[in-house]
């Protein structure tokens, strides 16, 4: 049924009872890639009047151009660098976003060859482009927590930066709402939304969106909604069987919501007229739900990343067909009639083309015919694969995204009981900082992973030896974000050095310690949770300035300023504001 409310409810029953599968004849076209690895593909988008896709392949750092019909590769343009997605600019011409060049590049289809034109430096690690007004383009900074506006220049000439909005968050999904000439800045891992003046950069409000992991978010075919796609991460819920059965602790949602109200300035009218339609039932989940495509005929497709499936529907239908396709689908692109889809299948370097009126797949096309994947490659697979949870409502990338955290709280009696939900903790660079969880209960990161699966998804099955091996491996090979602040800057290195100082000065390095900045006791810092316990085990520093806005095992400050300032965290007396400035930039460059 539809939760008219912004709140989860108890019990959440199906979009429909029907789940008929139509499955076509699987087609494989081998295509063969010069070193034995993946390509990777992350993105896709049609252009040539339909008759061509373009892919984005994240590791080999290429675009290919397939036939739009048979899936074949007709053209392949190498551009390297970490290519995280293709935005369609025109029916010749698309822009791709190199990740570490930090750049922008237009892609362009001549005579069947592709090319490059125009490279556009922006803000430190894009992960989104959409075009605003005239010929200016908005960029998100996901790790610099930026958004930028660049106007896209004449041949020959510098890209033009117009303004840069840094925000309180890391951002992904990028929205502009016309007349208004508003952009929606989206949380990448938690549930913030800033509203920016398109024209200006000014931040006009920010709310805090009921859900996480907000995925898709585009227009219904009148222009009168948004439909997003999220999870909901339920800190009133437990992760018992019952919860977990019911889809109450992780919810997978398509939300409708009315673009009048979501303009409106009071938040309390933000979800007034609008509706959720959970995605999942009793039995069969559907965990991750990804980047999501509404057609001209009001027919969304979504990828659900942790399910291995497409699921395919009409809000006035109220039921969803689900598709199996490849390892990981995290997007798809649809031709301008809403007749045919290709989904973007990330871990298997595969694509799935599907007829979206008949709700059938119609063939699979693998882009690494010969790529075995290693070890690390075959847990992270299981790090996105669902099917470890109880009914397939959620994978570990639910509550990680990316291997970060959202900014929830989870009660999944990580300290031994439940009634004492905490904060999510981000897996980036969490490698050797043992005991695991906020009160240390795994000595062993093998023992942490077993009680995940057992206990927080409510597992049927043990990991073996070899997924254990599998994940550690994955998990092993997670690196800390980079840092907020950039140390090169004279000014930054010169507080950067003041704040390390006042950090060992005030013993700040006693529990936060060595390279990791953590150590294996529990200390009692003043915080007590709803079991009574007061003694915690001090999380990592190495990218703390990326998990906010909120911090400590309950969220309870608001910032990390006000860690200092509200909570006197450790502090026998407040700090200067000069000094608080350069422990904060200090604590911001690790």
């Amino acid at each position: 049924m539809r939760n008219d409310s912004k709140h989860p409810q108890k019990i959440c029953r199906p979009l429909g009872r029907s789940f008929v599968l139509f499955i076509g004849i699987a087609l494989s076209v081998a295509t063969s890639v010069e070193a034995q690895q993946s390509r990777r593909p992350v993105d896709a988008c049609f252009i040539a009047g339909d008759r061509v896709l373009l892919v984005a392949c994240q590791r080999s750092g290429e675009i290919l151009a397939l036939d739009a019909d048979s899936g074949e590769i007709q053209s392949q343009l190498a551009i390297g660098g970490d290519l995280v997605a293709i935005e369609q600019l025109d029916d010749e011409t698309a822009w791709a976003i190199d990740q570490t060049g930090n750049r922008l590049l237009e892609i362009t289809l001549d005579g069947g060859k592709l090319s490059t034109g125009l490279s556009i430096d922006c803000v430190k690690n894009p992960v989104s482009v959409i075009a605003g007004e005239a010929n200016q383009l908005l960029v998100a900074g996901l790790w610099s927590r930026q958004v930028t506006c660049v106007a896209r220049p004449a041949i020959d000439e510098p890209a033009r930066p117009v303004w840069t909005r840094n925000l309180n968050f890391s951002p992904k999904t990028l929205r502009l709402l016309q007349p208004e000439n508003v952009v929606l800045a989206v949380d990448a891992f938690g549930s913030q939304i800033a509203y920016l003046d398109a024209s200006t950069g000014e931040q006009l409000r920010q709310i805090e969106f009921y859900g996480h992991r907000i995925r898709g978010m585009v227009d219904d075919p009148d222009g009168k909604r948004l439909i997003v796609s999220h999870q909901m991460l339920n800190s009133a819920a437990q992760s018992s069987n019952n919860d977990i059965h019911w889809g109450m602790m992780v919810s997978n949602d398509l939300r409708w919501l009315d673009r009048g109200r979501v303009m409106e300035a009071d938040e309390e009218n933000f979800y007034k007229d609008g509706h959720i339609d959970p995605i999942g039932i009793v039995g069969q989940g559907g965990a991750d739900p990804n980047d999501l495509v509404c057609t001209v005929d009001g027919i969304v497709i979504v990828p659900l990343g942790g399910a291995n499936e497409v699921a395919i529907g009409h809000e006035e239908f109220y039921e969803l067909a689900r598709l199996p396709v490849g390892i990981n689908p995290v997007a798809v692109a649809v031709d301008s009639r809403g007749k045919t889809g290709w989904v973007v299948n990330r871990l298997d370097d595969s694509l799935t083309q599907i007829d979206i009126g008949e709700r059938s797949v119609l063939k699979t096309v693998r882009l690494s015919e010969d790529w075995t994947p290693t070890t690390a490659e075959l847990g992270e697979r299981l790090f996105h694969d669902a099917s470890l949870a109880h009914d397939g409502w959620m994978s570990c990338s639910s509550c990680h995204p990316g291997g970060h955290a959202v900014n929830e709280r989870a009660d999944n009696l990580s300290d031994g009981a439940y009634t004492s939900p905490k904060r999510v903790i981000s897996l980036l660079g969490r490698a050797d900082t043992a005991p695991f969880g906020w009160i240390g209960a795994d000595a062993k990161l093998e023992a942490q992973l077993q009680r995940t699966v057992r206990t927080t998804m409510q597992g049927h099955n043990k990991l073996t030896g070899e997924q254990v091996t599998q994940l550690t491996a994955f998990l092993d090979s997670l690196v800390p974000p980079p840092p907020v602040v950039d140390a090169s800057i004279p000014e930054v290195g010169e507080s950067i050095a003041r704040g390390q100082a006042i950090f060992e000065r005030q013993s700040c390095n006693d529990c936060h310690a060595g390279s990791k900045y953590t150590s294996a006791e529990l200390y009692d810092v003043g915080l007590e949770d709803e079991l009574g316990h007061t003694r915690f085990n001090p999380p990592s520093l190495l990218g703390v300035g990326q998990r906010g806005p909120r911090y400590f095992h309950d969220l309870r400050a608001e910032s990390l300023e006000a860690v200092f300032t509200e909570h006197k965290h450790t502090l026998d007396q407040p700090l200067s504001q000069p000094d608080l400035e350069d422990l904060l930039t200090f604590l911001r460059s690790l």
